[in-house]
């Protein structure tokens, strides 16, 4: 046989071998419609859905591929994962938030001082407003005797003197909204300024 014919059948040869043996190298475990387990080079199309196992020659398992999940199973996975997003989003906003704390307050007394500075502010509002509802409640008395002056003497009451009456009480309930909404502010910030500083001592005693 000539040298090159020689050569050549021998490279045909072995890559015939290499061939041969990289398709015969693993091995699929699966199970058939009757829970029956099965060895095959491949596995149907069918059963693919159920999960199989890729095995060496020497039968070591290499991978393990699970069986699809059901839409009941993707739905709980969905939810679970979406739980744990959740869960880690309200830890990274209470990391941002405790680190907004450390750079606004010192110490746990700065929570305090602003608290009362605050709070205060507000009471000092409310008392203001409260001065005001005392004389526009002077006045509208004053409106009242004025009108009944009138009425003892017989005379008519004009419709101006009505309107200034009944601008004083709208002005009166007004003024009592806004010192029950200045109320309502101290309430929550109260509990604002309580959450921050068990924060910021929680956070100076680590």
């Amino acid at each position: 046989m000539k040298p090159w014919l020689r050569y050549l059948l021998l490279t045909f040869w072995l890559g015939a071998t290499v061939y041969f043996n990289t398709v015969a190298a693993e091995l699929y475990r699966y199970k058939n419609e009757d829970s029956v387990t099965v060895l095959d080079s491949y596995v149907p199309a069918r059963y693919v859905k159920n999960g199989y196992a890729i095995l060496s020659l020497g039968g070591r398992v290499l991978e393990v591929v699970p069986r699809a999940l059901s839409d009941r199973e993707i739905r709980e996975r969905d939810r679970s994962l979406a739980a744990e997003e959740s869960i880690a989003g309200a830890k990274r906003e209470r990391e941002i938030a405790d680190e907004n704390l450390m750079r606004l307050y010192g110490a746990p007394i700065d929570v305090i001082r602003a608290r009362d500075a605050k709070i205060s502010s507000i009471a000092s509002l409310i008392e203001t407003q409260e001065g005001a509802i005392k004389r526009l409640q002077f006045q509208k008395r004053q409106q009242e005797s004025a009108l009944a002056d009138i009425e003892r003497a017989g005379g008519v009451i004009g419709k101006d003197r009505l309107a200034r009456i009944s601008s004083l009480e709208n002005r009166i309930a007004q003024v009592e909204s806004e010192i029950a909404n200045k109320e309502d502010e101290k309430g929550t910030l109260s509990i604002a300024y309580a959450e921050d500083l068990k924060r910021v001592k929680k956070m100076y005693q680590r």
